[in-house]
């Protein structure tokens, strides 16, 4: 059975710009407008919305469309196309445009080449006031893989659904890289522990037998201090006895 990918292909609509727009009258700013397309009403896709441009907005805003090869050789296959003015309360609808794939798309050119073509607005009067320009252009669908869950995508959408693959990939290496990294240092750690054990055992046995060598020569050293003190205080004690009046016969 073949893949999504290899029985369906990609249609390209580039929403480029407008001239000429007549959106409702608004006396505190000049007009903000916006661009809505699609293919099949249940999938809409909106451009950004132009502050500056006014009555001549520009959008550039690509969007991709997945599609069979039986719908661009159709010769009544379409694209709509709606553009509204950004309101207080709602927005409002400035005009529409529907156009047949067959008549941007050129037969003759590959079908990687792009096209482009401008097309009349028709305000909801039902009159035309301004034209839109519009690009287009079939790729491959087997390199939008995002295309074989869903119908349709903006360009913008896609790359920041890349960015945050590419994000989350690179949070899970530098995930990945810290944990190893952690490991190789707890080894490590482990390893200089037991080394530094095992280096300072002679020197704790040496500081401990210079300490009892220190200890036993303090003691003898006050020991002989001691005997030396008592030997003093008999020797006092035997002279203050020779010496003593007591002891002296009196003359007669």
């Amino acid at each position: 059975m073949p893949s999504p990918a290899k029985t369906h292909q990609v249609l390209e609509i580039n929403l480029i710009s407008a001239q000429g727009l007549k959106p409702p009258s608004s006396p505190r700013r000049r007009p903000q407008t916006y661009a809505v397309t699609w293919i099949h009403p249940d999938t809409k896709l909106r451009t950004r919305v132009d502050k500056l441009g006014g009555h001549n907005p520009t959008w550039n805003d690509k969007f991709l469309f997945r599609v069979s090869p039986e719908f661009l050789s159709s010769d009544t296959s379409s694209i709509c196309i709606a553009i509204y003015a950004v309101g207080t309360f709602r927005d409002h609808l400035v005009g529409t445009l529907r156009f047949l794939v067959s008549n941007i798309l050129s037969r003759d050119a590959d079908d990687s080449t792009p096209c482009f073509s401008a097309f009349q607005i028709r305000r909801p009067s039902g009159r035309f006031h301004g034209v839109m320009n519009i690009g287009a252009m079939v790729m491959e669908g087997s390199g939008f893989p995002a295309l074989d869950k869903i119908s349709a995508i903006g360009y913008r959408d896609l790359m920041g659904e890349n960015i945050q693959q590419r994000r989350r990939k690179t949070a899970e290496e530098e995930a990945l890289s810290s944990e190893s990294c952690e490991n190789s240092c707890t080894e490590e750690g482990e390893g200089e522990s037991s080394t530094a054990s095992s280096s300072s055992s002679p020197r704790t046995v040496t500081l401990r037998d210079w300490n009892g060598v220190r200890e036993l020569a303090g003691n003898k050293t006050l020991t002989m201090s001691a005997s030396g003190f008592l030997c003093c205080l008999v020797s006092q004690g035997s002279v203050h006895q020779q010496f003593s009046p007591t002891n002296t016969s009196p003359e007669r």
